[in-house]
């Protein structure tokens, strides 16, 4: 095997036998946009974090927590991707485009425009899903940029609040044809309600790629089945970071069972390498 084939394979620890694997492609074939039936979507995650469990930081000169640089790298990026071509709909939140509007988002939605994704885009094709996958905004607030928008308007765009949500605001944004959808009491989203209506409208593949705020939501939902996690094999420690989810307790706690396990060598620079692990409710 030549250096530069080996550098593009993972191994995988689990399920068993061990065994090298291309990295691309890897989460193409877990067909996620085929896993939703009648009685629900598959409804999924993925966050990259620190061994000290680190998925944002602050940051001097920003406003807002950030991804780790320590642990961000393209192999992990690469499979984001991958996780987002299979997705019908994106959950995102409303804090996402107030950092576009200043300057301060990871990137721009996927799935990505670069050469490099082209064969995702390209899947998703042949496989009958629209280019891009449409987007739904979580929030409480409405505080929703309208120029952050104007990049994702050739998608359809969709509002979720709550039923008591400010009722200039949600005309505001129906006034600039953004859907605004109502699920759950007071301001707050209720996730489980929330995935009812995307499902009504006949999503059946829902990636959430929105921080920790987002994510608990849905975990106290239990709507999640599956979350796809990369342990960069790192160790950051700090003050100011977030972890995976926050919020009220999880009672009871919410077991996940590990589905596949991959160690690749090759990412982050100067680390010990990453583990991509997928985890599956139940």
């Amino acid at each position: 095997m030549s250096d530069h084939t080996r550098q593009n394979t993972v191994t995988r620890l689990f399920p068993a036998p061990h065994k090298s694997i291309q990295l691309e492609g890897l989460y193409l074939d877990h067909l996620l946009h085929q896993r939703g039936q009648d009685e629900g979507p598959c409804v999924y995650s993925n966050f990259i974090t620190s061994l000290d469990g680190r998925i944002a930081v602050g940051t001097s000169g920003r406003a807002t927590h950030t991804v780790p640089a320590a642990i961000t790298n393209p192999r992990d990026w690469r499979l984001y991707q991958e996780l987002a071509g299979q997705a019908d709909i994106l959950i995102t939140s409303g804090r996402f485009y107030r950092q576009s509007s200043v300057g301060e988002a990871q990137d721009i939605l996927p799935v990505g425009n670069q050469p490099a994704f082209a064969d995702i885009r390209n899947w998703r094709v042949e496989q009958g899903l629209q280019s891009q996958p449409d987007i739904a905004i979580m929030s409480g607030s409405l505080d929703i940029p309208m120029d952050a928008l104007q990049p994702y308007r050739s998608r359809r765009l969709i509002v979720v609040t709550g039923a008591d949500a400010d009722k200039k605001k949600v005309k505001d944004l129906q006034d600039h044809g953004i859907e605004v959808v109502h699920a759950g009491s007071g301001r707050q989203v209720d996730g489980r309600l929330m995935v009812e209506r995307l499902a009504a409208d006949g999503y059946r593949s829902i990636y959430a790629i929105a921080g920790p705020a987002v994510f608990g939501t849905l975990l106290h939902a239990r709507v999640v089945d599956r979350l796809y996690l990369t342990f960069a094999c790192t160790l950051l420690g700090g003050y100011v970071f977030d972890t995976l989810t926050r919020g009220e307790p999880l009672v009871p706690a919410q077991g996940m069972r590990l589905g596949s396990l991959y160690h690749d060598v090759h990412a982050p620079a100067g680390a010990g390498g990453q583990l991509f692990a997928m985890f599956v409710s139940g």
